[in-house]
């Protein structure tokens, strides 16, 4: 039981180490209130993706997880991409 723990912990100071070593990405500001809980921006969905992103680049999710967390990734990723394309034309029809 304590070789457990002792494995828990030195993953846990591992990984703590591998985010130290890792740059911090920029990310967009927010568009709503930060004290409004309730409100999921794009820039907010932007985050999350970039967070899956990196979390798979750290090999955070193991094996059986994977084909999960990368279908909610694409699915993701197309909403962001289709976002961006009604803003840019917006943009060009206005």
């Amino acid at each position: 039981m304590a070789a457990k723990k002792t494995a828990k912990k030195a993953a846990s100071a591992k990984v703590e180490s591998n985010v130290a070593e890792q740059p911090k990405v920029q990310t967009p500001a927010p568009a709503a209130p930060a004290n409004d809980a309730t409100q999921l921006t794009i820039a907010d969905l932007q985050t999350l993706a970039q967070a899956i992103d990196i979390a798979s680049r750290r090999g955070a999710y193991g094996a059986a997880e994977m084909g999960d967390v990368g279908v909610v990734y694409k699915k993701l990723a197309g909403f962001l991409q289709l976002i961006a394309e009604q803003q840019k034309a917006a943009e060009g029809g206005e």
